[in-house]
């Protein structure tokens, strides 16, 4: 018997669609884009929120007048305040941090991996919108609005037919 087929080869090696490489790129951007913003975010402090308060037009602040914002902002002491606005940019950042490594998991288009950078692209824009809603900047907005829009074309681009076929074929 010979090693050699006499038939054509029908082994050929099965090339990752542009599509595909667009959404990973897209996914990638989105998820350092939301990982920056809520490292930024849960980083900042007492110092980000009275930057915040005296960007709204409210002056220089001391540190009861602080206390006092807060408790009309409805919180029991400034420390109530940053733990929660702490705990946005915690959220933004772990939903970043998922779709980042389940955006990397997705280079063969496999279906689970597509399923999970829907959800968290899901989850990375929930929490930006409740970011762009509250007290922000420039720089936190500009990354929340960067974050919702790529999450979009993530789920977009993630689930375009040649990405299914290239799955299919690799399997």
């Amino acid at each position: 018997m010979s090693a050699i087929s006499a038939g054509p080869s029908t082994s050929t090696a099965v090339r990752r669609p542009g599509l595909l490489t667009a959404a990973l790129g897209i996914v990638v951007v989105t998820a350092l884009a939301a990982i920056a913003n809520g490292v930024m975010i849960a980083t900042g402090g007492k110092e980000l929120i009275k930057e915040l308060l005296e960007n709204a037009g409210l002056g220089q602040l001391s540190d009861a007048d602080l206390d006092l914002a807060s408790q009309l902002a409805g919180y029991d002491s400034l420390d109530g305040f940053v733990s929660a606005f702490t705990t946005r940019g915690y959220l933004v950042a772990g939903a970043g941090v998922a779709l980042l490594l389940f955006g990397l998991c997705m280079t063969k288009a496999a279906t689970w991996a597509r399923i999970m950078v829907t959800l968290s692209s899901v989850g990375v824009m929930v929490f930006s919108m409740v970011v762009l809603a509250d007290e922000t900047n420039g720089t936190m907005a500009g990354l929340s609005l960067l974050a919702i829009v790529g999450g979009i074309l993530a789920i977009i681009f993630t689930w375009l037919p040649a990405n299914g076929r290239y799955a299919k074929a690799v399997r």
